[in-house]
């Protein structure tokens, strides 16, 4: 009897207590691994909204910050000095390329511009979808065309010549692009009728049923640069997903996103009130007093993430950058 009692005591299980305190141990110790794992998706969800963030951020610097330096480039003739003759028709913004037009800036409140975008008194120019509240900023400039322009390749004939240009079939330039020539004394700008490409000339024409007259202010030499001109105005707008976003539209034409998640832009313009050449006030787009006297803007940015719950409050998370750049056709 003694042995068998001995062998049902070897035999025996977990009591109910023992059975308790090892599911509480378990349970905790799943807790603490689920803590432990919930921390780190979060920690990399917020790492990766942040990195997604300065990333658009950063883009939408640089492409503001370049443009913005380039306003008013036109070769080797500033825009004090040399003032293009305009005569391409139905030109963006106010018409004209000049000092006192090549950087502008605007306040939208949802339903005007302050001031009237290129103070024309008309409306039907006007980007459109713009968010209130938000600035906008429209730049003005002559920029080289990598595959054709440059100098003529030969002197025209006559002013209303065509130009004849290096260049071959992978020429970016098109029909009704505008172009502006200048030879440092003298600048036209003006709209292509029509554009041959060969494969060693590129000939483009300036006809009058694209501009105001097909006469050039000389027949240029071979010493003037060909350069094409683009008009670009850069606002906020809601994207196709309902998100607020940088567009650009070039010349007038369809807005192209540049980037998502911006959700404020704000701009103060450096204005040059003692002719020194330095910025002696920072005010915004609607108390410019002259803008031929801007020589930089201050840009302050707000981005946000397209994620929820990123932030200790769990909302989506934002942040700021801010810049300061130089119209470097305005500085000394």
């Amino acid at each position: 009897m003694r042995r068998h009692l001995e062998i049902g005591k070897r035999n025996a299980g977990f009591g109910l207590v023992e059975v308790l305190i090892a599911m509480l141990l378990g349970l905790l110790l799943t807790i603490g691994m689920a803590n432990v794992f919930i921390s780190s998706k979060q920690a990399y969800r917020t790492q990766d909204a942040l990195s997604i963030i300065q990333e658009n951020g950063r883009y939408a610097m640089e492409v503001l910050a370049r443009n913005i330096r380039m306003s008013g480039y036109q070769g080797c003739g500033n825009l004090a000095a040399v003032i293009p003759n305009v005569l391409a028709s139905s030109m963006p913004g106010s018409g004209t390329y000049s000092s006192s037009q090549s950087i502008r800036g605007y306040e939208y409140n949802g339903s005007a511009f302050s001031p009237l975008y290129g103070d024309t008194g008309s409306t039907s120019d006007d980007p459109g979808s713009v968010i209130a509240g938000s600035d906008v900023i429209t730049v003005s400039r002559a920029e080289r065309v990598d595959s054709c322009g440059g100098n003529l390749k030969e002197a025209m004939t006559s002013d209303s010549a065509s130009l004849k240009i290096n260049g071959d079939t992978s020429c970016g330039l098109a029909a009704n692009d505008y172009v502006l020539i200048t030879d440092c004394e003298t600048s036209d700008l003006f709209r292509i009728t029509s554009i041959t490409k060969g494969s060693t000339e590129v000939q483009i024409s300036h006809s009058a049923s694209s501009n105001k007259s097909a006469r050039l202010s000389k027949p240029y030499s071979t010493d003037a640069q060909v350069f094409k001109f683009i008009h670009s105005d850069y606002f906020l707008s809601q994207n196709s997903f309902g998100q607020p976003a940088l567009f650009v539209r070039e010349n007038g034409g369809t807005p192209q996103e540049l980037v998502d998640g911006v959700q404020d832009l704000e701009l103060l313009y450096g204005e040059d009130t003692n002719s020194d050449l330095a910025a002696d006030q920072y005010v915004d787009g609607a108390t410019v007093s002259n803008w031929s006297n801007v020589t930089s803007v201050r840009m302050d940015l707000t981005l946000v993430s397209k994620s929820q719950n990123v932030t200790v409050d769990r909302q989506a998370m934002t942040q700021n950058m801010t810049a300061t750049v130089g119209v470097r056709n305005k500085l000394p």
